[in-house]
This record gives structure tokens, C-alpha cells and sequence, in this order.
């Protein structure tokens, strides 16, 4: 009876109900051992040939079990590394566009600091009057500070408000006269400086009175001309 000794409680269970035996719920190895040994048709080569095959196949389902165990956690391993290289994959995929956009950026920015600097060096420079440190100068009385237009003596006659209107009287060929246009000449005594706002004189209308009838007039010195 000591191949009894070498059984799992669950295996003699299994042996007691090939044999018909009432087993209880509480039973434990020995008395499970005893019910086995003490039974009426008791034969011991029966009982230890049907044990070993109950405990042959308890290890055979506990290996297939551990293999199948085995296989689940393999399968998983697999699952998990797959993620993980997907994962990595696509990290690397998006530093690479990241990579990308920034080149992009960077080569745009190149390009339009490029084109401003060669804008800049192709744009000419204006010189003016209003240009910082310009100082026109005067060649008639050699002064710095204004241009020769703009020197005192050189002004031009602009008739006062009250003087708006004269009477033209010309003799000979100070009135010239055609079909479209009449040309006289009007001494107004009032001087102002020229206007150097566009450099040259603006051409001022004053009402004058020809004979009966009263014209508009261009008054043009041809200073400027």
C-alpha cells in the first residue's frame, strides 16, 4: 500500500469513484487511503495500475496546461514587442516629418532673407533735399542752407485779394489775340517767394476784364521755363 504514499489527494478521489466508493467532500489523503484499502473487493494490483493511470494523466493535462501557458505568454510577448516596434515606428515616422517641416521652414525663411538682402542691395538710393544730412547749397550767394531757387531776390508776383480783377489795357503788341486764346501782359505789384513745395511754381488765375467781359487768366512768368 505505499504506492498510495506517492498520490495527490485529487488522484485518489478519482480512484475511490472508479471504484464506486462514497467519497466525502472532507475526506482527506489518509482516509481516502483507507477507504481504498478496506473495501471488500479490494485488489491492490487493480488499485495501483488504475492510480498510475490516473496520475499519468494528471501530468500529462498539467504539462499540456504549462505548454499551453507557455504558448499564451509567448503569444503575448509577441503582441506586446509588436506593439512596442509599431510604437517606435511610428515616433520615428513623426520625427522624420517633424524633421522635414522644420528643413522646410528653415529653408523658406533662407530663402525670403535672400530676397530681402539682394532687395535691399539692388534698391537705389534716393537723394533729396529731405535725405538726413543733405545741405543744399546756393550758387548765387554761396550759402548752405537753400537752393538757388529759393535765394531772396528771386520771387515772383502774386496778385493781393483786393486785386483779383484789372482792366487789360494793352497797345500794340503787348495783346495778342486769336481765335481761342488771348495773351496779355498784367503787372501786379505783389511778390511772394516761389513755392519749392514740387520745385516749381504753381500757375495762379486771377479775374481780369477785357473791354466789357471778365475772363479767367493763367498768369505764367516763364521764370521757370
Amino acid at each position: 500500500m505505499a504506492y498510495l504514499g506517492k498520490a495527490r489527494k485529487e488522484d485518489l478521489r478519482l480512484l475511490a469513484e472508479d471504484l464506486n466508493l462514497n467519497v466525502g467532500d472532507n475526506m482527506k489523503i489518509s482516509d481516502l487511503s483507507k477507504l481504498i484499502t478496506t473495501h471488500p473487493d479490494y485488489d491492490e494490483d487493480f488499485c495501483k495500475n488504475q492510480l498510475t493511470i490516473i496520475i499519468e494523466d494528471r501530468k500529462l493535462r498539467e504539462q499540456q496546461e504549462f505548454e499551453n501557458r507557455k504558448l499564451q505568454e509567448q503569444r503575448e510577448m509577441v503582441l506586446k514587442q509588436q506593439e512596442f516596434e509599431d510604437r517606435k515606428l511610428r515616433e520615428q515616422q513623426e520625427m522624420v516629418l517633424k524633421q522635414q517641416e522644420f528643413e522646410k521652414e528653415k529653408e523658406r525663411l533662407d530663402h525670403e532673407f535672400q530676397l530681402e538682402k539682394l532687395r535691399k542691395t539692388k534698391l537705389p538710393t534716393v537723394s533729396n533735399t529731405g535725405t538726413r544730412g543733405f545741405k543744399p547749397k546756393c550758387f548765387i550767394c554761396e550759402n548752405v542752407g537753400h537752393l538757388p531757387r529759393e535765394f531772396p531776390k528771386n520771387t515772383r508776383k502774386r496778385p493781393p485779394r483786393n486785386a483779383r480783377s484789372n482792366i487789360i489795357t494793352a497797345k500794340g503788341t503787348e495783346l495778342k489775340s486769336t481765335k481761342e486764346v488771348v495773351t496779355a501782359r498784367v503787372l501786379i505789384p505783389v511778390s511772394v517767394p516761389i513755392n519749392t513745395r514740387n520745385g516749381i511754381d504753381d500757375l495762379q488765375l486771377v479775374h481780369v476784364k477785357c473791354g466789357q467781359t471778365s475772363i479767367k487768366a493763367v498768369i505764367d512768368t516763364g521764370a521757370q521755363i
